[in-house]
């Protein structure tokens, strides 16, 4: 850690204002060493949600990651004691800006090829990223050398898929390999049928393997969110929850260690940002594992249209924008329009995904949801589109009162025969064998 890097974080930690002189120009990879950059993307984090920021604050947060408590209080402590005033901030940071320009120079250079058969090639690239590191811009692009090199080692071995994120529904995970880094995977159904309460499944069973979750919901408060998260937790009935007066049997057992759970839970809810600019604000420091976004055609666009498709399509290309910048993958919920309806089966496809012929093509993964009887007990559940592998068609049993989806053995086609035979029981005996 240098004099400069201890000199950035004294000073916030004196004085939190300061961090606005270097809020938009230093980045957390700029410093040099990985405590340093911990603190620092903690510290922005912290700053985004308004919260105050000290030694205890900031212990706190970075004890939720890989330092030991004793190592972080003696960091931070050396960092107080090495700044003596805050108003030095500018200074401080221009100096790690300078050191981490020369270490990108230095690196550069080091790993360029300058041999006469690549020095055309090796001279722009040189230019390029000069360009980029003056003007104190990460460096994206990487020739295929590079690329080969840090990826070959990623195939065809027992650690296949480990970094993607899983939904926790085995047969989806299965087809999708799980969720990349920068993909948008759109869920498609029409309202009532459960688009919520499946994401809400999704985010728990998430959470259950510690990833780091936003969930921006632009429909419900959050009394509903939790509502729906506590239902399901406690296997209480969601009725229950919002309207008893006292605690039956082992329900309050149930509630107090679902509340326990859901505490410990790596998930941050959101219900004010209504457009992607302001999603965007809210999280670019918090380094989620996974964002989602409950639903598409109720976000703002930052700027008029003539008319909602073409809104609604600039809103998908920033959501894509978004999974780019920030290298997470992002979980749309879009409704879908009535056309389904028309059909015998009710199934749908990504054509009737409602004001959006962007969404199909910035979308890497869509998957659609419809009831498959007319009490809404069976769903149908497909990936439509996936850009790197096989689609899917599985069916998945709804618990209403619990939140609860389950994925069933069963095909379609065989549930849509017991339906078809049941109706044709009741026609003929004012009753079924499945009454």
């Amino acid at each position: 850690m240098t004099e400069a890097e201890q000199g950035v974080i004294g000073c916030v930690l004196i004085d939190n204002d300061s961090m606005f002189k270097v809020y938009n120009k230093l980045k957390p990879e700029m410093f040099s060493t990985e405590f340093c950059q911990d603190a620092f993307a903690e510290m922005l984090a912290m700053y985004d949600r308004g919260e105050n920021i000290n030694i205890v604050s900031l212990s706190q947060s970075l004890e939720n990651h890989k330092w030991e408590p004793e190592m972080i209080a003696e960091e931070l402590k050396e960092c107080i004691a090495a700044t003596p005033l805050s108003t030095a901030m500018k200074n401080y940071a221009d100096a790690v800006i300078k050191d981490w320009r020369a270490r990108e120079t230095k690196s550069l250079f080091q790993r360029v090829s300058l041999r006469p058969c690549d020095i055309d090639n090796s001279i722009a690239e040189v230019l390029t990223k000069l360009e980029e590191i003056q003007e104190n811009k990460t460096v994206h692009s990487k020739t295929m050398k590079q690329i080969v090199a840090e990826n070959r080692g990623n195939y065809f071995n027992e650690h296949v898929g480990e970094g993607l994120i899983k939904t926790g529904f085995y047969r989806t995970d299965d087809c999708l390999g799980g969720l990349e880094c920068g993909d948008v995977t759109v869920i498609g159904a029409r309202p009532g049928v459960g688009k919520s309460a499946i994401v809400t499944q999704m985010i728990g069973q998430m959470a259950e393997k510690d990833y780091n979750i936003g969930y921006y919901n632009l429909e419900m408060n959050e009394s509903q969110v939790y509502e729906r998260f506590v239902s399901r937790m406690s296997e209480i009935g969601l009725t229950r929850v919002r309207r008893a007066k006292a605690f039956l049997g082992g329900e309050k057992e149930a509630f107090d260690k679902a509340n326990e759970t859901l505490s410990g839970y790596s998930i941050t809810i959101s219900t004010g940002a209504k457009s992607v600019s302001e999603i965007r604000a809210e999280c670019r420091h918090q380094r989620y594992d996974v964002i989602v976004i409950d639903y598409l055609q109720l976000i703002k666009a930052d700027r008029r249209f003539g008319n909602r498709a073409s809104e609604v399509g600039d809103i998908s290309k920033a959501i894509k924008a978004l999974a780019m910048e920030l290298h997470v993958p992002i979980i749309v919920l879009s409704q879908l329009n009535r056309i389904s309806e028309m059909r015998e089966t009710k199934e749908p496809t990504m054509a009737e995904l409602r004001e959006s012929g962007d969404v199909e093509q910035d979308a890497s993964n869509i998957i659609l949801l419809w009831n498959l009887d007319e009490d809404g007990q069976y769903k149908g559940w497909k990936i439509e589109k996936q850009r790197q592998g096989t689609h899917l068609k599985e069916v998945l049993q709804f618990d209403g009162d619990h939140m609860r989806f389950i994925e069933r053995t069963e095909t379609i086609e065989q549930i849509q025969a017991r339906m078809r035979q049941k109706d044709g029981f009741r026609e003929v005996c004012g009753s079924t064998p499945f009454d």
